[in-house]
């Protein structure tokens, strides 16, 4: 059986994803054993904690922080699944399969909504 062009799309948005957000938590690990083991990922004594804003990882990963580096690979993890559903929006859009569409947006709305109500209970 032959894979449609939507179901190799989404399959790479997956795989790509994934390889990408291991690639960034790799890397913030290394820059953090580079680091000599110092931080909230290495020293259980550190006084640290995740960035736990879009700011704070931005002036984490411009400082090279090991922290921030993971944080945004574990950020990069979670939006892997809701690439996913956005490209399957616009692979159903180029068949002119409008269901596929309505009912991808509508679960796409759902999980960001999600995403964006669901900080309020922190």
């Amino acid at each position: 059986m032959k894979a449609t062009k939507t179901e190799l799309a989404v399959s790479f948005v997956l795989r790509f994803g994934v390889i990408l957000s291991a690639s960034v938590i790799i890397l913030g690990l290394a820059l953090l054993v580079a680091q000599g083991g110092q931080g909230a990922l290495g020293d259980v004594a550190a006084v640290r904690s995740f960035p736990h804003s879009p700011a704070a990882v931005w002036a984490g990963l411009l400082a090279l922080d090991p922290v921030a580096v993971v944080t945004l690979g574990l950020i990069l993890i979670i939006l892997t699944p809701i690439s996913r559903v956005a490209v399957s929006i616009v692979a159903f859009a180029i068949e002119g399969d409008r269901r596929y569409v309505a009912v991808t947006a509508l679960v796409l709305a759902i999980l960001l909504a999600s995403l964006v109500l669901g900080k309020g209970g922190s």
